[in-house]
């Protein structure tokens, strides 16, 4: 039996405008202790990051931090933790708790449609 798949219209794209223009859920951290607020408002890096996660992760992984947390763009952090290159604060931040760092990456991905488990396949291939 050949299933035909469903033509797009302009309504089912309507539709989604809603779910686009909504605010991501926040980022339930142990770590802290509350929510981080994420943003999904840089596409534009999105790609560029992606790219650069082939060659070094975890920095790839703080700058997706950086670029959609709000919370992690204050100045008042950046000199308390005295980092030259901004994008690298959250993961001085997390410091030895790798595993939130990493959690609170993927949850950011995940906004922007992709799943880290995918990203490995990707590269494995």
């Amino acid at each position: 039996m050949v299933t035909k798949n469903k033509v797009v219209t302009t309504e089912m794209i309507l539709a989604k405008k809603g779910l686009i223009e909504q605010a991501p859920a926040p980022f339930n951290s142990e770590f802290f202790g509350g929510e981080i607020i994420v943003e999904n408002t840089h596409g534009d890096t999105f790609a560029q990051i992606l790219a650069m996660a082939q060659s070094d992760e975890m920095y790839a992984n703080s700058r997706l931090i950086y670029e959609n947390c709000p919370i992690f763009r204050n100045k008042d952090l950046l000199s308390e933790y005295e980092i030259d290159d901004p994008y690298l604060l959250p993961k001085k931040i997390y410091g030895s708790n790798v595993v939130e760092f990493l959690q609170l990456g993927d949850h950011i991905l995940k906004i922007y449609g992709l799943d880290s488990k995918k990203i490995t396949e990707v590269k494995k291939k």
